[in-house]
């Protein structure tokens, strides 16, 4: 069978049969549910425990290697963050050295489209067990469809910030009569339709869970929609609508959120987890751990394939403004290697002025959860919004938030007296850039954060210029009129279509920029 066949759109009989693990069972079992065994889907959809199961293995699809890979490839590689670490691989080795084409694996979508047919699958059946479990009631209905469409929301809107136009589909791929030549949907239609169907049930989600902080930060809840619509709408340029979703997440007391002092921000946000700034994110422990981290950032003897490129030499002392806790806590230099320490290790260490890699000592060990959105993100969603209209003072406001916490031996609201009202425009939104790349080091954002300015601006000049060249010529020891010729391009800031999909799928259409690439020395 055609792999995209079997594992981006078909799940077939499969996936159907997903224990329910009981009331006894911890709320991290409940994460970890995996398709076990094959059943019809007629002999499956027949009372509530079915649904939750099915839901629990949308999550549970996640945290699979090969979707957290992506989450940080795509995220990250290409970004100014990071630059090749102390082990190599063949392929992670040709994206930093932006040796990019459709033959590298990491071009391969299947992770994702095999969550949204999970997805697909719940938001199908889940309303014939209405009919069949008097027990299930409409409201756990709704909130179990919030929960489907929210995660499938996510892997598409992932999907279209990495390649552009991707194929969007709503029906499940349950057996091989089905027509699986699926063309692409534009970007924008992509986003659209997605913000549309979040609205129809942001208002009967799950606001919270009780007590259960697990499933509060870890299961889709009514702020967690919001912050993808404010995201959606960040990219499409409909700044009000940002603005106004992240003022239903900053305003609303259910759920509440609040930002931890900056002595305990590192070790009980990315440590500890599910801290109270968090608002949705993956659920990892000893028995699920997430070893695209532990790969790519580093194990308990600092081997990784990835290491921060040195932001001190690419902007100078005065970008991170003397103590800064994201700079102390993000990353470690030992023998000229910048090692990231961030979903990796903690510190103890009160001495903030002389942090050593040496202090860096409890290892996470890949238990870590992977943060999705959290509050800070409100913040400085909302504070690119504004900028985006021109309103200076609220978006320096917005700011303050998470740089004061992040400084705190200087006086709080510091940032509002040199950024005054009458402070160009530019120079506030390389503020909001500048500072979401502090705040959210290695977490996933920074290259979609430059793809959406490049978007905004339409041409890469300024980006590439002015943040992604400085990591190659001075970081890599690349050339600047090769790497120019490999980047420079607006089409090339997204990842080609992998080669394999494209023999399986005739309706697909490459990313122009890759459409002749017959040798990988080529792009």
């Amino acid at each position: 069978k055609c792999e995209m066949k079997k594992y981006i759109y078909k799940i077939g009989a499969f996936f159907l049969s997903l224990p329910f693990l009981g009331v006894t069972a911890s709320c991290d079992d409940w994460f970890g549910i995996m398709p076990q065994s094959e059943m019809v889907a007629e002999d499956f959809w027949k009372d509530e425990q079915d649904v939750k199961s099915a839901v629990g293995a949308c999550y549970r699809a996640m945290l699979e290697d090969g979707f957290m890979r992506r989450l940080i490839v795509w995220g990250e590689l290409r970004s100014d963050n990071v630059i090749d670490g102390t082990t190599t691989d063949t392929e992670i080795g040709y994206i930093l050295n932006a040796n990019l084409n459709e033959s590298n694996s990491y071009c391969k979508w299947s992770d994702f489209y095999t969550v949204i047919n999970y997805c697909n699958t719940v938001i199908q059946n889940a309303p014939m067990v209405r009919e069949r479990d008097a027990d299930f009631t409409e409201e756990d209905l709704n909130h179990y469809l919030a929960e489907a469409k929210a995660i499938r929301a996510f892997c598409y809107f992932t999907l279209a910030r990495t390649f552009r136009d991707i194929p969007y589909i709503e029906t499940p791929y349950v057996d091989d009569t089905q027509r699986f030549q699926v063309g692409q949907t534009p970007f924008e239609n992509v986003l659209d339709t997605l913000i549309r169907d979040l609205k129809t049930v942001e208002n009967v989600a799950v606001t919270e869970y009780g007590e259960n902080t697990t499933y509060t930060r870890g299961r889709v809840t009514q702020k967690a929609i919001w912050a993808l619509i404010a995201d959606m709408s960040l990219w499409k340029g409909d700044y009000q609508q940002c603005v106004d979703y992240c003022d239903k997440i900053l305003t609303t007391t259910t759920n509440p959120l609040s930002l931890l002092p900056a002595a305990s921000y590192f070790n009980s946000v990315f440590f500890v987890g599910n801290s109270d700034e968090s608002i949705w994110e993956l659920q990892y422990d000893n028995n699920t751990q997430n070893s695209a981290v532990r790969t790519f950032y580093g194990d308990n003897n600092h081997s990784c394939l990835l290491s921060a490129f040195s932001l001190e030499t690419a902007n100078g002392t005065e970008w991170w403004n003397g103590v800064d806790m994201r700079r102390i806590g993000a990353y470690a230099e030992n023998s000229g290697t910048y090692y990231i320490e961030k979903y990796v290790y903690a510190t103890y260490s009160t001495d903030y002025e002389d942090i050593r890699f040496s202090d860096f000592s409890s290892y996470i060990n890949g238990e870590g959860n992977w943060i999705i959105y959290r509050l800070a993100d409100a913040y400085l969603m909302k504070a690119e919004a504004l900028a985006e209209q021109g309103d200076v003072v609220r978006a320096v406001d917005m700011v303050s938030y998470t740089y004061d916490r992040a400084h705190p031996n200087l006086d709080a609201g510091s940032l509002k007296s040199q950024y005054t009202a009458s402070t160009p425009q530019a120079t506030i939104r390389d503020l909001v850039l500048d500072e979401r790349q502090r705040e959210f080091l290695f977490e996933g954002k920074r290259y979609f954060d430059l793809v959406r300015r490049m978007r905004r601006e339409q041409t890469t000049n300024n980006v590439v210029n002015n943040y992604i060249l400085r990591k190659y010529t001075s970081g890599m020891n690349l050339s600047q009129s090769t790497v120019m010729s490999k980047i420079n391009d607006i089409n090339a800031i997204y990842m080609p279509i992998h080669q394999d999909e494209l023999r399986l799928n005739q309706m697909l259409e490459q990313n122009p920029f890759y459409e002749t690439s017959d040798d990988i020395s080529k792009n």
